[in-house]
């Protein structure tokens, strides 16, 4: 039985596919229509590339769940609901052979989306995003079977609006919370700002009471913050994107506000629920830095996030329940936790090969073993490399399939790196950590958040400097923990990256350039690649070098980095090859899980 779950936006909106309970593609519009967060887009071409990797068409579909309730949606903003309208927007080929159409209230759908890929039988859920049809922020109780509303909050107690609007204020946009999240970090929390948490609770205090329909409630929030702001929190004006650090200290407020009620609604749900693990979804559940804090408060000893909290993530969610309830399988126990985030359709060697001959390029076919020691060397040699492989990761994290690679030894990387993609030069980068070394790296242990990049984690002293480029002002990094059981390819790469480093981690964001969405295939990578100061590509078993790359390193040598050639041998491979003045931090590194010590500088 296959259900097709879909978000129709206004923004993100995505497609996925579930076969006997169990998703097997899932496609965000964006990355096909090249439209950053697809605004208004229906989710046309992510529906049509899902059909198409299950080798399936619509007429095969049980049933069509939405992550909204569109109706309800339309009721509450005193428009009336054309289905017929909407069946053609959303799906304008699909006639007679259309499958019927389930509409899922949208802080449920979120709140199946976490719950059901979480693998938890019993657990806490808080919802968090700007809106749903008529609600902000729910409480809920989950199982196996079902999920309780115990509690929500209307959309004038939007806590993703107050975010984004501080955002606007900072000189942003209403989409930058992420940016308004890392300039908390240059800053004190020494103002305040109107979010209060309570008991059980939180307020805007000041905030008129809300008389007009869930849609004006942002404009109303808007307008009341924009005013509170100005009169109350230091520079007393709008932001403005070439004086950012002005607004560090607000950015900073806003974000230990955020993170206090965070706080307080846990401690809630822990009350209410008696639940000992929690899931989070919602765009606030993107927060990493409040995350990180929630984690390390230990109300809960898990706590799960998916890798698509956001809005992108709510047709997983709605065809989950869809499917429990078509099929019977709402009571034989959880699904299974999700491991991983690689649910884009792969790209072929065909695909690949077509590409590059398109464009008129000409490339490297190594072994893979090859391709991974070669990149390994780029990497040690300071070079920016684009790595494209396998399925591709959905979300807003780059996890290993799509992503831009970079040493992580010297700071300057930060600068750099930022520069290619168009990003604000004080903006953090994230590691990639093996397992293997992750509590030679960090103050605590992994938790769930870490496999999807969600968390900020403190970093240990001893590790910063091998870090440099990674670790944020306050100490702290966002990092992917690296499991070779989930992405073999990638941990065999950072592996060869630290035979010949020392350092078992390496920078990894998104393969994007400013404003545009994660490339989604070949022709994407390519042309982001020649229009970047990126120097290599890796597409597959395939590898790109811009004229200006050097030989980084002699075929054989390249083969036993791979192999895994340790210690002084790995050195004098790469000292030979880069020059005696390739530098190399000091790095005290756990003994390697085989028993065989790394070379210690």
């Amino acid at each position: 039985m296959y259900i097709l779950g879909v978000n129709t936006g206004p923004h993100d909106s995505s497609a996925c596919l579930l076969k006997d309970g169990e998703l097997i593609v899932m496609v965000e519009q964006e990355r096909l229509s090249r439209r950053k967060r697809a605004f208004d887009e229906a989710p046309r071409k992510a529906v049509a590339a899902c059909l198409r990797a299950a080798d399936i068409s619509l007429a095969d579909v049980a049933e069509i769940a939405v992550g909204w309730d569109v109706p309800l949606l339309s009721e509450v903003e005193g428009a009336p609901f054309d289905a017929a309208r909407f069946h053609e927007w959303l799906l304008p080929d699909g006639g007679e052979g259309r499958p019927p159409t389930r509409f899922v209230p949208h802080h449920m759908a979120h709140a199946a989306s976490a719950l059901w890929t979480s693998g938890f039988e019993d657990a806490a859920i808080l919802v968090l995003d700007g809106r749903g049809e008529c609600r902000s922020t729910t409480l809920a109780r989950g199982s196996a079977g079902k999920i309780e509303v115990i509690r929500d909050w209307d959309t004038s107690l939007s806590l993703g609006n107050f975010y984004s609007i501080a955002a606007q204020w900072a000189g942003f946009t209403m989409w930058d919370a992420g940016k308004l999240m890392g300039l908390a970090a240059y800053g004190r929390p020494n103002q305040a700002v109107p979010l209060t948490a309570a008991d059980d609770d939180y307020t805007f205090p000041g905030a008129p009471a809300p008389r007009r329909r869930p849609a004006q409630h942002y404009l109303q929030l808007h307008d009341f913050l924009f005013e509170n702001f100005g009169k109350n929190n230091y520079p007393y004006a709008e932001g403005d994107r070439n004086e950012p650090m002005a607004h560090a200290s607000f950015a900073a407020s806003v974000q230990a506000a955020l993170e206090d009620v965070l706080l307080e609604l846990a401690r809630f749900a822990r009350r209410r629920t008696g639940a000992d693990q929690l899931v989070l979804a919602g765009g606030v559940a993107l927060n990493c830095a409040a995350n990180g804090r929630l984690v390390r408060s230990g109300i809960f000893s898990d706590i799960y996030v998916p890798p698509v909290p956001h809005d992108a993530g709510v047709g997983l969610g709605a065809a989950l329940l869809a499917d429990r309830e078509l099929s019977g399988r709402g009571d034989t126990g959880p699904a299974h936790r999700m491991r991983h985030a690689y649910w884009e359709p792969g790209i072929t060697a065909e695909d690949i090969a077509s590409s590059i001959r398109d464009a008129g390029l000409s490339a490297m076919h190594l072994s893979t073993e090859d391709v991974i020691g070669r990149t390994a060397a780029h990497l040690a040699a300071g070079r920016l490399v684009a790595w494209c492989a396998g399925r591709g990761e959905v979300g807003q994290r780059a996890l290993g399939a799509r992503s831009i690679l970079c040493d992580p030894r010297h700071r300057s990387a930060v600068a750099r790196l930022n520069s290619v993609k168009g990003r604000e030069i004080w903006r953090p980068l994230a590691p990639s950590v093996l397992e293997e070394y992750w509590s030679a790296v960090f103050e605590t242990a992994p938790s769930a958040l870490c496999e999807f990049m969600l968390a900020a984690v403190p970093v240990r002293g001893a590790a910063r400097r091998m870090l440099a480029a990674a670790v944020h002002v306050d100490g702290t990094a966002r990092p992917h923990i690296v499991r070779r059981s989930v992405n073999e390819r990638f941990w065999s790469l950072i592996d060869a990256f630290r035979r010949l480093t020392g350092v078992p981690a390496v920078i990894n964001t998104s393969f994007n350039l400013a404003d545009e969405p994660v490339v989604f295939s070949p022709d994407d990578a390519i042309a982001t690649f020649l229009r970047s100061d990126i120097e290599v590509l890796v597409l597959g078993d395939c590898l790109l070098e811009k004229p200006s790359v050097a030989e980084p390193v002699r075929d054989h040598d390249a083969r036993r980095t791979a192999r895994g050639a340790h210690g002084v041998r790995a050195v004098r491979a790469v000292r030979g090859a880069l020059g005696e003045g390739t530098p190399f931090l000091p790095w005290e590194a756990a003994p390697r899980p085989d028993g065989e010590a790394d070379v210690r500088w």
